[in-house]
């Protein structure tokens, strides 16, 4: 299969196409055919040899992707069949043409979107929806008629956090964006 590479660490003018061995889903674990990969900045820190990959990852960049079921490994016991369109937060190999990950890690894709949007939801919007609505003591971080003040604005993650603040509350709330 291809797959992105970079034997130097360094900008995109390192990165190249690369025949490796596709992956064999282990136990518990679900090949998926890659139709899309989205671009996080981890990615390019790890590009730029900043940033290892998790222990026991695949080197490949890709830490989100989008695609099909190809093959369920032995011991999988969820409700994924082979075809199924499906998303996943990876720890690293969705630049690929296949990526295997935990049955458990795999999600669902909502309805109306693409492979391609998919592909961008695992990182930045769920972990803005999750910082937004799940973290904190024990209430939620954004009730309705709340203020929530967000820095880095230029960011994926903070620029994901507008729509799932604006859908998640009844009645209005204010996200604040320092200039």
């Amino acid at each position: 299969m291809l797959a992105v590479h970079f034997d130097e660490p360094g900008g995109p003018e390192n990165l190249y196409l690369k025949e490796v061995p596709k992956p064999s889903p282990g136990e518990g674990e679900v090949l998926l055919k890659v139709a899309a990969s989205a671009l996080n900045r981890a990615d390019l820190v790890q590009r730029q040899g900043q940033y290892a990959p998790p222990p026991g990852a695949r080197t490949i960049l890709g830490l989100e992707a989008s695609g099909h079921v190809a093959e369920l490994g032995p011991g999988c016991r969820g409700h994924w069949k082979i075809g199924d369109p499906a998303m996943a937060l990876l720890p690293g190999g969705g630049q690929a043409q296949y990526v295997t990950i935990p049955e458990g890690l795999l999600m669902p894709i909502p309805e109306g979107l693409s492979l391609t949007q998919a592909a961008a939801i695992p990182g930045a919007w769920l972990t803005a929806f999750q910082l937004l609505h799940l973290v904190g003591e024990e209430t939620p971080v954004l009730t309705p008629n709340s203020v929530a003040q967000l820095h880095e604005s230029a960011t994926s993650n903070t620029s994901s956090q507008l729509q799932p603040g604006n859908l998640a509350t009844p009645s209005p709330s204010t996200l604040l964006y320092p200039q």
